[in-house]
């Protein structure tokens, strides 16, 4: 079992909103579909689901995140209470509180509607004494950056206090400058944030030599480059590890990535090697693709799925 460790996320949170039901004709009124909703619910998404899957696999949880006053921070602010995450929202009563609401027919995503302000709110730094003093009690952090405006204000600051005070940092980054995240412990890009960086690639060689570049100009210990169907590449002091991606039938990628950072950077902030821990969080994400939504992979599943 891996060490119950207490860790710190920072992020932009948001809450996940599902609408399914069932199209059964086309509307009068313009040509698209009239879907009869039957069931909604919500569930935790951006660092709110890396907080949940942390905590659901075994980890003592903070969160630190931004919403506003308003009927979505109090459906998300309920979701977590049901959990054992302690969550210390920042409010600012001037933003929407971020929220993805998608319309589902028969297990099929027919449109994604979001709502959210985007870089508007001015509180972050004034927050960040406050967030300075939980790093004093935490393992590790991990920073879910979805490019919102909680991350970008405070990220320097938090990885140099983090450093400081001996803390790894685990980046989830998102934008088109990394120099953000210098000296972090590992950051975890998917293909095309790693591409928006550094440029496509016209071979294995030279993606290889951008990882490098990559990971040496950060100044990181660790670059994980997640790659879809073509697995994951990490990028370390000891070379370039490829791991083939495991396959599944695919049901729904929302949450994927929250999925790899959370037990990524729970393996080894407990204390577990580097490649058993990009491995662990490989098979993770193999089973979080299964289910609908956002999900979150326990111990006792992971366990069980990779000792076969």
């Amino acid at each position: 079992m891996i060490k119950r460790k207490k860790i710190l996320v920072l992020g932009d949170v948001m809450l996940d909103r599902y609408w399914t039901g069932q199209v059964n004709r086309i509307s009068p009124e313009a040509p698209v579909p009239v879907v009869d909703i039957t069931e909604t619910f919500d569930k935790p998404g951006g660092a709110a689901n890396v907080a949940k899957n942390l905590a659901d696999f075994g980890m003592d949880v903070i969160l630190v995140g931004l919403v506003g006053d308003d009927e979505i921070s109090d459906s998300l602010k309920s979701i977590i209470s049901e959990t054992n995450i302690t969550f210390y929202p920042i409010i600012d009563t001037k933003i929407r509180t971020t929220l993805k609401l998608r319309v589902i027919d028969q297990n099929q995503q027919l449109l994604r509607i979001d709502h959210e302000d985007v870089n508007i709110s001015d509180k972050m730094k004034s927050a960040y004494e406050n967030i300075k003093e939980h790093l004093k009690s935490c393992d590790g952090i991990v920073i879910s950056d979805y490019d919102k405006g909680v991350v970008k204000p405070i990220i320097r600051g938090i990885i140099r206090d983090a450093n400081d005070l001996g803390l790894m940092t685990f980046v989830d980054p998102k934008g088109s400058d990394f120099n953000v995240y210098k000296s972090s412990t590992l950051i975890k890009p998917n293909l095309s944030e790693f591409e928006l960086i550094m440029g496509k690639s016209k071979n294995s060689a030279e993606f290889e030599d951008n990882g490098k570049k990559l990971r040496d100009q950060l100044k990181i210990k660790y670059l994980l480059v997640t790659r879809g169907k073509d697995g994951m590449t990490l990028f370390s002091e000891e070379g370039v590890q490829f791991f083939d991606s495991i396959k599944k039938d695919v049901f729904d990628v929302t949450g994927a990535g929250d999925t790899v950072i959370s037990i990524l950077s729970s393996c080894i902030i407990a204390g577990e090697d580097v490649t058993e821990s990009v491995r662990l969080s490989n098979i993770a994400a193999s089973l979080s693709v299964l289910k609908l939504g956002s999900t979150s992979v326990s111990q006792n599943e992971l366990e069980s799925v990779s000792k076969q």
